[in-house]
């Protein structure tokens, strides 16, 4: 598996890259400044009335089998706000406003696919569901899985980083 930042060779003249930790790759014939950043992502907190979580169960790699909660990736000239009501509404068939969304803060993460391993930075929201609410998993979802706040295994979430926000914020609630 490759990391971001062990690309060796410039896009621009496919010279060599000289490494300039942490994340700056600098070709060494036109002098390109490569910055490898963090991808955005987003993910929600989908709370119900009677204190569960709503998960996904990821029906693909990377991290098949495991639980995640309603998101991914921002695309191109969306706001994270656009990506996450994007996502929700792609991966669930649930439309939420923007303004229902509740910025709770961010986490760092990796993911692994078609065998580079990225960088990510992640947006975490919540925001309320009716009780009536229907949601429809994308094909691209194994399940959907509700889960008591007091009863979630974070060994079994998908991503380090979502886990270690999630028991956070969890813990600070109590």
């Amino acid at each position: 598996m490759i990391k971001e930042i062990d690309y060796t060779y410039c896009p621009s003249c496919g010279s060599p890259f000289e490494k300039i930790p942490p994340n700056l790759l600098r070709c060494t014939k036109c002098n390109l400044h490569f910055y490898v950043n963090p991808k955005p992502t987003t993910a929600i907190l989908l709370i119900n009335t009677a204190g569960e979580i709503l998960f996904v169960v990821r029906k693909i790699d990377p991290k098949k089998g495991m639980l995640d909660l309603p998101g991914g990736f921002v695309d191109i000239n969306e706001t994270l706000e656009e990506g996450m009501i994007r996502e929700i509404d792609e991966e669930l068939g649930v439309t939420i406003a923007v303004e229902k969304l509740t910025y709770l803060g961010s986490t760092v993460d990796e993911y692994e696919h078609g065998g580079i391993e990225s960088r990510t930075i992640n947006a975490m929201y919540t925001a309320p569901l009716s009780e009536n609410v229907h949601i429809v998993p994308a094909d691209y979802v194994a399940s959907i899985l509700w889960v008591d706040v007091n009863a979630i295994k974070y060994e079994t979430i998908a991503f380090k980083g979502v886990a270690t926000f999630m028991q956070s914020y969890f813990s600070s609630k109590v």
